[in-house]
């Protein structure tokens, strides 16, 4: 038994794949569109507040907004300092952060965060964000508990030296 399929473009399909082509890339172009508006409206506001507040308490932050050079993508960072300000380029082995990279593909927010200080730490993704999930409050519960983490790092158990 022999089977045979043939795939044959007829004028249906010529029609369609130019539709669900250009439908793709309006919603491509309407998830882009729509993180820009929440990026300005919800997530770098938090953030500056954010720094403020480290500032107020001796540390600092920068928000970097730009491409990941690789992927060709937005990113926002949150750098954060849990001691003083960020002084020379931040990194993902020295800073705390919060990374949200736009993954249009998938129409999702890709989160990866760290909680280095003091040489101690981790740089993980994590579960990526829609846009519905993105608040003041999901990015400041986020914030929170990586310098949580990263506070933690370096209060290893010193005993006092005897008298």
């Amino acid at each position: 038994m022999r089977l045979t399929t043939s795939l044959s473009i007829g004028p249906i399909d010529n029609v369609r794949l130019p539709r669900q082509k250009k439908k793709i890339r309006i919603e491509k172009e309407k998830f882009l569109e729509s993180f820009g508006e929440l990026s300005l409206s919800v997530i770098k506001p938090t953030m500056e507040v954010i720094v403020r507040r480290l500032e107020e308490d001796g540390g600092g932050g920068l928000i970097w907004d730009g491409d990941s050079e690789a992927m060709h993508r937005p990113r926002l960072i949150l750098w954060m300092s849990l001691k003083g300000k960020i002084t020379g380029t931040p990194g993902q082995d020295l800073n705390p952060y919060l990374q949200l990279d736009v993954d249009v593909e998938h129409r999702r927010i890709d989160v990866w965060e760290g909680d280095m200080w003091e040489r101690e730490g981790t740089s993980r993704a994590t579960s990526p964000w829609t846009l519905d999930e993105i608040t003041s409050e999901t990015v400041t519960e986020r914030v929170v508990s990586i310098l949580e983490r990263a506070a933690d790092h370096g209060q290893t158990f010193n005993p006092a030296p005897p008298k």
